[in-house]
């Protein structure tokens, strides 16, 4: 085959694309477990705030209607950890975790990242708000802030789409 020939440069195209896709397809498959164990590390801090010194498994692949839950991660012999997104009154938006221990009652609650008016809507992350809702179980309807109504309406359907995973998990 000639060398200049349209053909040959196809071919040759062809060969190395292929070739680079074999290469990438086999890294890939080894740093996978790694890339996810990084991850969890990343993730294990924030976890241990709610269930301190539990073995978490990442959910792989869930059904979310809502749109909100962005992780969940089961504590061996505690409960289910929900990692959630949502916007406030700041557009940028914030990220939540809410946990429900085996018993169904709220195990945990705690800011990931937050950005929301000091004094207003960063209320919904302070204690006595925190309190509210870790003295509720998967069978409550998470409370409402006054005077920070955006900021708490997006946590409380953050955790109504937990509280609706979990319970349709846990046949509740």
């Amino acid at each position: 085959m000639n060398k200049d020939s349209i053909l040959y440069k196809v071919v040759l195209l062809g060969a190395l694309c292929g070739i680079c896709g074999l290469m990438l397809g086999g890294i890939n498959s080894i740093t996978a477990p790694v890339i996810e164990a990084q991850a969890l590390a990343a993730e294990k801090e924030n976890l241990e705030k709610i269930y301190p010194g539990a073995s978490f498994t990442p959910v792989a692949e869930f059904e979310d209607e809502s749109g909100l839950i962005e992780g969940i991660f089961i504590a061996e012999g505690k409960g289910t950890v929900y990692k959630l997104r949502n916007i406030g009154y700041n557009s940028n938006g914030f990220t939540f975790m809410v946990a429900f221990n085996e018993d169904g009652t709220v195990g945990g609650f705690t800011a990931v990242e937050q950005s929301e008016t000091a004094g207003i809507g960063s209320r919904c992350f302070d204690d006595e708000y925190v309190s509210q809702v870790t003295a509720l179980t998967s069978a409550d309807e998470a409370p409402l802030l006054s005077g920070a109504t955006l900021t708490s309406t997006a946590i409380h359907d953050g955790i109504e789409a937990a509280r609706a995973h979990f319970n349709g998990n846990a046949g509740n």
